[in-house]
């Protein structure tokens, strides 16, 4: 096992630093393709079916791609890279996102490939960013998340308010352009800023090696991470499978473009404060505790709003404390497993809970309701089914770990 590295507080707020920029630039395109389904399914008449199963492709590729990105970056630790590299492919997905709205016979076949390649993009950041900051902060690595998280929360509820009247103003292409552009040019920013931990990759000659010691440490701790991954992906179906309709589902309610982008805004920067809130929990009492505080809040409030009816007050009200409640999942789950794992394969295991667990979940989730819409379910039925699955998830609950047991495995390994 590796010796624990110290870093000085200006390495560790450059960390911060430079990968808040990641998340909120990452998760500032969490909501892209749920807004986008509204502009497919108003301009060219795509079904929601359609457009759900579109949604399935790149949840389905980033998740699965986000387990061997870690386990190359556990490697090697080429975080930089591996970071630019991801903002590139989302850029470059989103100038194909803007070539699809130049004409319908375009529309459908162009939207399918640049959904494939933002699940390229979107399978980079997570593990990696969660990684930077457990190499720099060590033990007190979930607070740091949590401020990490604040900024994705940030960028999440963001883009309705930013893209919505861009679209407006310009038009969906070249709103989605100037959105590609930026994508490169934050990554190309981030890649610099971590310049620092450059020192920290692990030589060519020493790689061979480094990964035969992480997959006999992998190993030991398949179990546990088999049932946290399983609750994860549980979850999730309910919490991704209702968020990639939740801007029909609210402009249905609300009838208004407008409204409903500023009813998503202001519940998704609940979550600003949420995933400060919940990583100081994680660090105090545990992930056992703060994931399992989570799921069932989350669930509550997610019913609540389902209550809301057309009222725009009170749809706000409810969807921003079930936002408050469910997306604090990447401090709380990156946090946790930085409390399980050690860090030589903290990036791998991080890609297995958030790529498998959470985002192939979610895919699976979003699979579900465009079926359930396939054959004709209403869409207030179909959500009303997926909080289902909230519920269900917490029957894993209690077979994970708890912080002291998690410490136990953490120290017999090394």
């Amino acid at each position: 096992m590796e010796a624990s590295v110290n870093f000085t507080q200006s390495a560790k707020i450059r960390s911060l630093v430079f990968t808040s920029l990641g998340h909120f630039t990452n998760d500032f395109n969490i909501l892209l393709f749920s807004i986008l389904i509204t502009y497919y399914h108003s301009d060219f008449g795509i079904s929601l079916a359609v457009l759900g199963a579109v949604a399935i492709i790149y949840s389905i590729i980033s998740g699965l791609l986000s387990t061997p990105i870690g386990r190359y970056a556990d490697k090697t630790r080429r975080y930089r890279f591996l970071l630019l590299s991801g903002f590139l492919i989302l850029g470059i997905s989103v100038y194909l996102f803007a070539l699809s709205f130049v004409s319908a016979s375009l529309a459908l076949p162009v939207m399918i490939v640049a959904s494939i390649l933002f699940g390229f993009g979107q399978a980079f950041y997570h593990p990696l960013g969660s990684s930077v900051l457990n190499l720099t902060y060590g033990n007190s690595s979930a607070s740091a998340l949590g401020i990490n998280g604040a900024f994705g929360s940030i960028g999440r509820s963001a883009l309705p308010v930013i893209l919505v009247p861009l679209i407006i103003l310009v038009g969906e292409k070249y709103a989605l352009i100037v959105l590609g552009s930026y994508m490169i040019i934050a990554g190309v920013i981030i890649y610099s800023g971590l310049s620092f931990i450059r020192e920290h990759e692990i030589p060519a000659s020493s790689r061979s090696a480094s990964s035969s010691r992480n997959r006999d440490t992998l190993s030991r701790y398949s179990s546990v991470l088999a049932i946290i991954v399983a609750m994860v992906f549980i979850r999730s179906m309910f919490l991704t499978g209702t968020t990639t309709y939740i801007s029909q589902f609210v402009l249905d309610r609300v009838r208004s473009e407008t409204m409903m982008s500023i009813i998503l805004t202001i519940s998704f920067l609940t979550a600003v404060a949420g995933q400060p809130y919940f990583g100081r929990l994680t660090q105090k009492h545990g992930g056992k505790f703060t994931i399992g505080l989570t799921t069932g809040l989350s669930t509550l409030f997610f019913i609540f709003f389902m209550f809301a009816g057309t009222d725009p007050v009170l749809n706000t009200i409810t969807y921003a404390l079930y936002v408050f409640t469910a997306f604090s999942g990447f401090p709380v789950l990156m946090g946790y497993v930085n409390q399980i794992v050690p860090r030589e394969i903290s990036t791998t295991a991080g890609g297995m809970v958030w790529g498998i667990g959470n985002t192939v979940g979610g895919g699976i989730g979003i699979a579900i309701i465009s079926i359930l819409l396939y054959v004709h379910t209403t869409l207030i039925d179909a959500m009303w089914i997926m909080t289902i699955f909230g519920a269900v998830s917490l029957i894993l609950f209690p077979l994970i770990p708890n912080k002291r047991s998690a410490a136990r495995m953490k120290a017999s390994t090394s």
